[in-house]
């Protein structure tokens, strides 16, 4: 019996050697847009103005022999909502911002099309994030003044979803590459103790550069 199941370790352990001995690794680094705003279940956005957030993050890839590979990411982003109100003929305008440390895990298909040509190719990704949030604040501005609120004591501090994007790359020599991506993210948890109906909706633009 012990010898079966070391046999059975070691014919699994070369299994796994034979594989990333075949698979790449690639790392690399991205940074961009968030257009964004907290929406209700359901809702791929609402009725609140966009806020304008950033990324800013590292990737790990392995690239298997196939079109398919798994992507993990840890990023630093700027989440939020903005609304505005008007009182006694004065115009306010309120403005949450949420930060986060994130980490999705991405299955990714990136197809080499010949109408391209060799430079080009084109990916699509999709899977999980899970985020930890770092601070949360809101601003009233109402003209010259502007009143900072702290969150962090009603906002939940994990978040977690899913994400949904394509891009193009731009492959340079040595397998390096300039990746462009615009991506989906569909907040799934409660962010918010107060109304836990909210969840994090936004588009991203990156960009970035693959080593």
């Amino acid at each position: 019996m012990k010898t079966t199941i070391l046999r059975t370790i070691a014919i699994s352990v070369m299994i796994f050697l034979i594989q990333s001995a075949q698979a790449q690794f690639n790392y690399g680094v991205h940074a961009g847009l968030n257009i964004v705003t907290q929406a209700e279940m359901g809702e791929l956005w609402n009725n609140c103005n966009s806020y304008h957030g950033y990324t800013v993050g590292g990737t790990l890839e392995y690239k298997t022999k196939s079109i398919i590979s798994f992507q993990t990411e840890l990023n630093y982003q700027k989440k939020g909502a903005k609304t505005d109100s008007e009182s006694d003929g004065i115009t306010y305008v309120e403005k949450k911002e949420f930060n986060y440390l994130s980490v999705p895990l991405l299955i990714r298909a990136t197809i080499n099309d010949k109408e391209l040509g060799d430079k080009y190719s084109l990916t699509f990704f999709a899977g999980p994030y899970a985020g930890y949030l770092t601070s949360a604040h809101s601003r009233m501005n109402g003209g010259a003044e502007d009143y900072p609120v702290n969150l962090e004591d009603q906002a939940e501090k994990f978040d977690a979803g899913a994400i949904f994007g394509g891009g193009v790359i731009y492959k340079l020599n040595n397998g390096r590459a300039i990746v462009g991506e615009l991506r989906y993210e569909m907040g799934l948890k409660s962010i918010d103790k107060n109304d836990p109906d909210l969840r994090n909706k936004g588009i991203g633009f990156t960009a970035g550069y693959r080593f």
